[in-house]
């Protein structure tokens, strides 16, 4: 049994002596025999592998991290963020694990790019900050001009501009017009803009009846009930509102006094304006 043990032993101090030369043989708490590389060694053999330990002090060796690679640098016994990618990589974010890059540096809109996603792979992109300006259309009343976007243009569509008591819409710095060469600007009843001539504006008549004995109503088309834009003559003397006649609805009507005063053959002249 002891001269066993003894080639155990001698065994395992010629493998020892093969693997490494400067290595310390060490028994553990149960007998087995280990060995161990001195703090000198700065590298373990295949051999080494199945018999002897590392101690901490050759773990902190700058040999102990082999590479680096694929985005990451080594640098000493650090590895770093950094390199050249040397295959497809993907990095997978979610709603909650996103990823951010904090402590940018504001950029140059004519000199620098704008990164990009292409919405099918994901892959990443950049362009330049003037062709992504480039890719965008304007129309229905804006132009692009350069690298401004101006307003002006014809209208592809029915456009609305919502105001209100407190967000009005004004215009300011307009020129003098003129009434007789210029159109007016005015608003229908859904609100859609429109132009009419200063002459189509003014509205005015003027008709003439030939009266019957105590005739006392007169009909009168697209005549405004406002006393004030219409006038009534008869015979040529003009009468006075309300006293010699009422207004209503397309209708002058005499006051009973003038209406017994009125011959046959009277002239009855109505004019207004509006």
């Amino acid at each position: 049994m002891k001269k066993l043990l003894l080639f155990s032993i001698a065994a395992a101090i010629s493998f020892a002596a093969s693997a490494q030369k400067d290595t310390t043989q060490v028994i553990d708490n149960k007998g087995t025999i280990k060995w161990v590389i001195s703090h000198t060694a700065a590298v373990i053999t295949k051999q080494d592998s199945t018999l002897l330990y590392v101690t901490p002090k050759q773990l902190g060796d700058s040999s102990f991290v082999k590479m680096a690679a694929n985005g990451l640098t080594k640098n000493g016994q650090t590895v770093e963020l950094g390199g050249i990618l040397n295959k497809v990589t993907t990095i997978e974010t979610s709603a909650e694990n996103f990823l951010a890059i904090t402590g940018l540096q504001p950029g140059s809109n004519t000199q620098d790019s704008v990164m990009v996603v292409d919405p099918s792979t994901g892959k990443l992109k950049f362009i330049s900050a003037s062709s992504l300006f480039n890719a965008l259309s304007f129309d229905n009343g804006l132009t692009k001009t350069g690298n401004l976007v101006q307003l002006g243009g014809a209208l592809v569509k029915s456009t609305e501009i919502i105001t209100t008591a407190e967000n009005t819409l004004k215009i300011s710095g307009l020129g003098s017009g003129n009434l007789a060469t210029d159109s007016l600007v005015v608003s229908g009843s859904d609100g859609t803009l429109k132009r009419v001539t200063a002459e189509s504006l003014l509205q005015s008549g003027d008709q003439n009846y030939t009266a019957t004995v105590g005739q006392s109503a007169f009909t009168v088309s697209n005549m405004p009930t406002s006393v004030s834009k219409v006038w009534v003559y008869r015979n040529g003397v003009k009468l006075l509102p309300t006293v010699d006649y009422t207004i209503g609805s397309g209708e002058i009507n005499f006051t009973a006094s003038i209406s017994a005063l009125v011959a046959a053959g009277d002239v009855i002249e109505i004019q207004w304006v509006k």
